[in-house]
Order: structure tokens, then C-alpha cells, then sequence
């Protein structure tokens, strides 16, 4: 198992595990994923960029 997905599977087991089932939603689950793989050093942003389509004026 990768370092980024034992981060992810972290968030998800303490996210259902500390937010009441009523309460949990797809934007908080994401929310805490984003927390999690932040404060482990992951840069959750692209490092290349996407090149323009030169046909765009």
C-alpha cells in the first residue's frame, strides 16, 4: 500500500468513526482527505501545467 493511500484510508476510518452517520457527507469526507494528505506533506496541486490550446484566441 502506497504512503498517499494508507493517508486516504486514515481519513476516511477516523472520518466515519468520529462524525455521527447522519452528519456525514461527500464534501466533509472530502474535506478531511484534503486534511489529511496536507498535513502529511502531500502537494494536492498539480506541479505541470497544461499547456493553452493554441487554437484559443
Amino acid at each position: 500500500m502506497s504512503g498517499a493511500l494508507a493517508v486516504i484510508e486514515a481519513a476516511i476510518d477516523d472520518y466515519r468513526c468520529e462524525t455521527p452517520p447522519d452528519q456525514q457527507t461527500p464534501a466533509g469526507l472530502a474535506d478531511r482527505i484534503t486534511e489529511y494528505l496536507t498535513s502529511s506533506g502531500y502537494d494536492l496541486h498539480p506541479a505541470a501545467t497544461v499547456p493553452a490550446d493554441p487554437r484559443s484566441p
